[in-house]
């Protein structure tokens, strides 16, 4: 069975193993429970595993002027901005 150590910060590291098994991933929420001598860890919500490559094209910008863009003129607040029409 895979063992864990606790840190000075009370953190532990569940093992590779257990998370592939359980398939638990970063943000999956967990409950310790305490049954007399024995603290059982229960998965509460499951979080799936996002796929950063899926949001690329989501904010349309409009092409450079013939040169290089610069992050530093990049403002993804105005990208989303939609004019406002009269009401």
């Amino acid at each position: 069975m895979p063992v864990a150590t606790l840190t000075e910060k009370g953190q532990i590291v569940i093992p590779a193993e257990i998370r592939a098994r359980y398939e638990l991933t970063p943000g999956t929420r967990v409950e310790f429970v305490d049954e007399g001598g024995t603290i059982r860890l229960l998965v509460r919500r499951r979080i799936a595993q996002s796929d950063p490559a899926a949001g690329y094209g989501l904010v349309k910008v409009k092409p450079s002027l013939g040169r290089p863009r610069r992050l530093s003129e990049f403002d993804p607040a105005a990208t989303l901005k939609r004019p406002r029409g009269k009401t």
